[in-house]
């Protein structure tokens, strides 16, 4: 492991201070999150220790501070310039300034403010509000610059407010961006930066939606707690300047009908008697539909009738016996998967169709982890995008994504569990999920005994023996490992690393790197021994963790010339899942047993097996027989037919052996991928040959 310049910023900060630093100080100088300071501190702390030095440790109520032994015997690499690191906007985050002071600050928008804003030339400016007056124009407003006082903006309030809500929204989906978080809190509470009483008004705000939350019987994420408070800061300003939004008057009569309404009431009430400001009704409808788009982390559905219900459970009916019927899996636990898609998708209907936008900043690691599973979800969202009337957004299927990856990750235990975690994590329902099932196939006997968000560990006491948390906390009874939302190998394997030091009492061997350290001290002089070692640790971490991803083959290292089969007709539908099996018999992938419980399935269950009009994929469940991962493919120029209506006839029958809900799915996506083209379909009917198939195949693999 090596470190970054910014962690070695942050540790020459701490290493050069006669007294304990607070971490809002270190906020401040290094100019990203507490979060990512305490994230920091932890990864600084594994090096430490791999130099043999006693790490970062924190005085409650003073500070941060390294133990003089460790700043005696530290010693920075030269070549690093520590001290000159800085940290400059991006050209997102000047854009998101901007934009933020155009609407919020507009009396003061001027040339000039933008410069001292963002630190940059006047030219920069100039290139950075060409882009965003586009992006206001596609937004139905006009930014335009009247002489003598600035840029100003014409347009509805409704648009307003939407730009609004994209800018805190991206904000969020960036931790990082804390001096643009700050600055933007700025603009809309100017006072809180003088006076304690606008600090207290974001305060009074978040204590309410605690109230709400009682109300409505959830707990929403602790990063929305925090974008509803700026929301609601928002609303108060804009009625004060008389910008008052305006909702159609048969969508009031709906929201007015829900929970969600009598919630926000509460609140404007709450405000009204104490701040003075007055709510329209419009305006209470308008917090009602971001507090239906909010997301959760518990939801309470028997406080929900049937009739708000009812639609979106038959959607997520769908979903899920689609994904199952794409992925050739089935959920064991249905009704678990179903609660937890309805407490995520509900939010989600609701911010479709009210255009309210959320942050979400995993959506490209969750594409990037699991691409499979994101393809096959974002199959399956047509049942949603029929019931909302609007597609869905790739950040809207990223998070569904990982509610069907943590079902799907599940596994049945062989060990007894031995350690009882607890996980703490502030991204909502689906993450937790993932992040639980990822840990428990993980470690060999841990159970994740619940899931909480922030707020909800610091206000209960907790029994278990180990905490996973997304965000930091100070170790106290209970020792604590901190994780990322989404697990890479890397940081498995340091995951791994911890818990053999909390829980393993044997001695560990010499991990990889002192042993080559060992090897090359014996044949060669080393003149920057930790330098070397530092390098080594980190090349071994990139290339070789030793807890590996599952292999999960591609679609033509499965279906190859031995795999593929021609026929021109066979007798019936048994029959053709037979000769469609034989060469998985012949590899000795399956058993016979498993061909029959192929045919038992359809006898049972009828023609689930025929995925579109000509394609098959019979499959069983691993347990009927399988030995190793498979799959067959079989052409007839005759088709046949698994019932009497003509949507369930195939002329290419695919056999699918998996042993798993995971390690066939790659494979599985790029042969949807394939069938998707109605030209590759024709091409495969008529095929004569192996090669023709073999080269769709690849170019599929390809793509």
């Amino acid at each position: 492991m090596v470190l970054d310049k910014r962690r070695a910023h942050l540790l020459s900060i701490i290493q050069q201070s006669t007294e304990p630093i607070p971490a809002k100080v270190l906020v401040s100088k290094i100019n990203v999150s507490q979060r990512t300071i305490y994230y920091d501190i932890d990864q600084i702390n594994d090096w430490l220790q791999t130099m043999k030095l006693e790490p970062i440790e924190s005085k409650h109520g003073v500070g941060l501070f390294l133990p003089e032994s460790s700043k005696s015997k530290l010693t920075l690499h030269k070549d690093q310039s520590f001290e000159d690191w800085q940290y400059q906007l991006s050209k997102q985050e000047r854009e998101v300034l901007i934009k933020a002071k155009v609407l919020l600050e507009e009396r003061d928008a001027s040339m000039q403010s933008f410069m001292d804003l963002t630190s940059m030339s006047r030219g920069t400016i100039v290139k950075a509000l060409k882009k965003i007056k586009q992006e206001f124009n596609q937004a139905g407003l006009q930014l335009y610059y009247k002489k003598g006082s600035g840029y100003r903006l014409k347009g509805p309030e409704e648009a307003k407010r939407t730009m609004l809500s994209n800018i805190l929204a991206t904000i969020f989906s960036n931790p990082d961006w804390l001096n643009v978080k700050n600055e933007v809190h700025k603009m809309i509470q100017p006072e809180a930066y003088t006076s304690s009483e606008e600090t207290d008004q974001k305060l009074l705000v978040s204590h309410l939606l605690f109230e709400a939350e009682r109300e409505l019987g959830l707990t929403l994420t602790d990063e929305m707690v925090e974008i509803l408070s700026l929301q609601i800061l928002v609303i108060i300003r804009r009625i004060e300047l008389q910008e008052i939004i305006s909702v159609q008057p048969a969508e009031k009569q709906v929201l007015k009908q829900t929970k969600a309404y009598q919630a926000s009431l509460l609140i404007t009430k709450r405000l009204e008697n104490q701040l003075g400001t007055a709510f329209p009704e419009d305006e209470v409808c308008f917090i009602t539909m971001n507090l239906l788009g909010s997301k959760v982390h518990h939801d309470d559905f028997s406080r929900y009738t049937e009739r708000e219900l009812s639609g979106l459970k038959e959607v997520v009916h769908r979903m899920i016996a689609d994904f199952q019927l794409y992925s050739c899996v089935v959920f064991d636990d249905k009704e678990g998967l179903q609660e937890n898609l309805i407490s995520h998708i509900k939010p989600t209907y609701y911010r479709l169709k009210y255009g309210v936008q959320i942050a979400n900043d995993l959506a490209a690691t969750i594409q990037e982890t699991y691409p499979d599973i994101f393809h096959l979800t974002k199959r399956v969202m047509r049942h949603l995008e029929l019931y909302v009337g609007k597609p869905i957004p790739d950040e809207e299927a990223a998070y569904i994504t990982l509610h069907f990856g943590g079902w799907l990750t599940k596994e049945k235990k062989q060990v007894e569990p031995k350690l009882r975690a607890i996980i703490v994590c502030e991204n909502g329902i689906g993450t937790s999920n993932m992040l639980r099932t990822q840990l428990e196939n993980l470690i060999a006997g841990l159970e994740v005994i619940t899931t909480l968000s922030m707020r909800e560990f610091q206000n209960g006491h907790h029994e278990a023996d180990v905490i996973f948390s997304t965000n930091y906390i100070k170790p106290k009874d209970i020792p604590v490992v901190h994780v990322p939302a989404i697990l890479t190998n890397i940081e498995k394997e340091r995951v791994i690393q911890q818990m053999n030091k909390l829980f393993d009492a044997k001695p560990s061997e010499k991990d990889l790197t002192d042993q080559l350290m060992d090897v090359i001290t014996r044949y060669a002089t080393i003149h920057q021994k930790e330098e070397l070692k530092q390098d080594l640790a980190y090349l071994l971490n990139q290339n070789s963790p030793r807890k590996k991803e599952l292999k999960k083959p591609m679609l033509n290292e499965l279906l190859t010339e031995k795999t593929i089969q021609f026929k021109d007709n066979v007798s019936n539908w048994e029959e053709a899942i037979k000769t469609a099996a034989q060469p998985l018999i012949d590899q000795q992938s399956i058993h016979p047993q498993y061909v029959q419980a192929m045919i038992d399935n359809v006898n049972e269950l009828g023609p689930y097996i025929v995925i579109a009009p000509n394609i098959a994929i019979p499959h069983a469940r691993p347990e009927a027989g399988v030995e190793q991962l498979g799959m067959s493919f079989l052409r007839l120029k005759d088709p046949v037919y698994f019932s009497e209506k003509e949507k369930h006839r195939a002329q290419l029958i695919i056999v699918l052996a998996a042993i798993d809900n995971q390690t066939h799915l790659k494979a599985l996506a790029q042969l949807t991928e394939l069938l998707s083209d109605e030209e590759n379909i024709k091409k495969l009917i008529s095929a004569n040959d192996s090669q023709t198939v073999l080269d769709l195949i690849y170019q599929s693999v390809e793509v």
